[in-house]
């Protein structure tokens, strides 16, 4: 059951935020994200009551029906084979390889989840349940309020409901070509890190983490290189991080506060999940949906689902800067540059990892490895460059 009203507010500047035992660590509790995403004018209204919905959901009046499973490898072969009546599709392969995309697209429509944009979520002051937003979390507002304890936290796939969020705005060290992967490091402690990265402390410490990390073992990727206009630094094509890094995370939108004749809103809090940004505006694009991982053949080993393309809509260019949170089933690319320079990629990933790839990854003999963490040896790309569940 959901409650639907309208409600007006008095706008205000919002208060500092309240720290709790399990908010933002010290260094970072008078962090607020944005009340509103700059891409919410784009968001079509009558769509967005339907958020958070499966793509097969959201398209249904779109999608084709699923009804051809067939392997596109014997397809090929047999437009090579005179003996096959499919050697009559010769020449016609282009097509006929569209057209499957379009099946297999839909065969994973249930298993998309396009979600909320963080900045139209909040949790009620009244109860742990989460309302939802037509239009930030100011001006007029269109509640939808859920009367279920449990729907305040978005996590995972079933139980998400925003897949990334805007964390506020960093400044990068002057780049040096510093380049690691994965390196570990604690929480909180600057010493922690090898010498030539402790410039990197400060901005590890604007992520809004968990006080309860502090600590721990978190890893950290920093990449400082030129890049020629064309060129995308990182990785490019849809992908999520899972199962490459598989961790657990939480998202908890921010509590509504009454304050005198408006309201202000406590900090979102960030159990878990990944910390992002780059220095180069548009070269890097989130989308707000979710990928559940465990679905075979939705994503291959190294989480490309460049085939889910067209069940995601548009994505979200970050401009430079622009710190983000997502979790591991988040649909992202690297962009190629708009003009040549340098360009600083900053990626931290929370404690709950459960892989760690040597041959990608970079040894910090101060912090060893967590004892939980599996090291997998070999290069993980050329180990299934063969392999017949990739693509």
């Amino acid at each position: 059951l959901r409650i639907r009203t309208i409600m007006y507010r008095v706008g205000r500047s919002d208060p500092p935020a309240r720290r709790g035992d399990r908010r933002y660590n010290s260094a970072t509790s008078k962090i607020i994200r944005l009340s509103a995403h700059p891409d919410d004018e784009n968001i079509d209204p009558t769509k967005l009551e339907l958020l958070p919905a499966t793509a097969e959901t959201f398209f249904s009046d779109k999608l084709k029906k699923c009804g051809w499973k067939g392997e596109v490898e014997v397809l090929m072969w047999g437009t090579r084979d005179e003996r096959s009546p499919l050697s009559k599709l010769r020449n016609h392969e282009a097509t006929i390889v569209k057209e499957i995309y379009s099946y297999l697209e839909n065969q994973y429509a249930r298993h998309v989840k396009l979600t909320v944009p963080a900045a139209l979520v909040g949790t009620a002051d009244f109860g742990l349940s989460y309302m939802q937003f037509n239009h930030g979390r100011h001006g007029w507002e269109k509640r939808v309020i859920s009367d279920n304890d449990n729907d305040a936290k978005s996590s995972g796939f079933e139980d998400g409901f925003v897949s990334f969020a805007r964390c506020g705005r960093v400044q990068f060290p002057e780049p040096a070509l510093r380049q690691v992967n994965m390196l570990p490091f604690r929480f909180g402690v600057k010493e922690s890190l090898p010498d030539y990265l402790k410039c990197y402390h400060s901005l590890i410490e604007q992520c809004p983490y968990m006080i309860d990390d502090i600590g721990q073992v978190g890893y950290l990727t920093v990449h400082e290189s030129y890049v020629d206009v064309g060129e995308a630094q990182r990785r490019e094509g849809l992908h999520i991080e899972s199962p490459g890094i598989d961790v657990h995370e939480t998202f908890t939108p921010g509590v509504e506060h009454s304050w005198g004749m408006g309201v202000f809103w406590g900090p979102d809090l960030y159990d878990g999940g990944i910390f992002m940004a780059s220095s180069v505006a548009d070269s890097s694009c989130v989308w707000n949906a979710l990928v559940d991982n465990r679905v075979p053949g939705i994503v291959d080993v190294h989480g490309g689902c460049e085939h889910l393309r067209r069940l995601i809509g548009e994505g979200v260019k970050l401009e430079a800067g622009e710190l983000v949170w997502m979790t591991d089933k988040t649909p992202h690319e690297a962009l190629p540059q708009k003009e040549s320079g340098y360009r600083t990629f900053f990626r931290i990933v929370t404690p709950n990892i459960s892989v760690w790839y040597a041959d990608h990854s970079t040894v910090n003999p101060k912090v060893p490895l967590p004892s939980h963490v599996k090291v997998i040896k070999g290069n993980k790309f050329s180990q299934w460059a063969a392999g017949p569940n990739d693509s």
